[in-house]
């Protein structure tokens, strides 16, 4: 269930948000990003993703998300699960100040996949793009929280991640 803009309004000052972030990683060891339009992290590269509605299932909206910001449909199948995060964002979607804060619960999902994504226009994203994923953690306009994904300390992973499978990777 899509909520009115009220009504996320509502959830954003009261709960924590439950989100699905996809980590593409194409056989050149890059990982798709893009460029936030909107906040919270509005300006820095952010990996596609999307929260789960109520009444939603993770597998729909696995599908809903990836179709809406990567052009194409992923399923559990393609993936596996990567860890689970703590996103706090200091500033929320509609950028006022009586909401506050936004909190996200992220669950990771990583995807081997080819360049071939399909880069399209979401509303979310000023650009979609590739970055190797050794240059992540030095990049200053990749958000914090993005690389947290690619590193070894992770400060809001809640118990294991599954950064060990990205070793593996480059």
């Amino acid at each position: 269930m899509k909520l009115s803009e009220e009504q996320f309004k509502q959830t954003l000052r009261d709960t924590v948000l439950v989100s699905l972030d996809l980590l593409i990683v194409n056989e050149r060891q890059e990982v798709l990003l893009g460029r936030r339009r909107n906040p919270p992290a509005r300006g820095y590269w952010f990996v596609p993703g999307g929260r789960i509605y109520k009444g939603e299932s993770p597998e729909k909206a696995l599908a809903r998300i990836s179709r809406q910001e990567i052009g194409m449909e992923l399923s559990p199948q393609d993936g596996m699960l990567h860890g689970i995060y703590h996103h706090p964002h200091p500033d929320n979607f509609f950028d006022d100040p009586e909401i506050g804060a936004t909190q996200y619960l992220a669950i990771a999902c990583l995807f081997r996949l080819n360049s071939q994504v399909a880069c399209i226009n979401d509303g979310q994203h000023e650009e979609l793009r590739f970055f190797p994923i050794s240059d992540v953690a030095a990049h200053p306009e990749i958000h914090e929280l993005t690389k947290y994904y690619f590193c070894e300390r992770h400060p809001n992973a809640f118990l294991n991640s599954g950064y060990p499978l990205l070793l593996s990777l480059t």
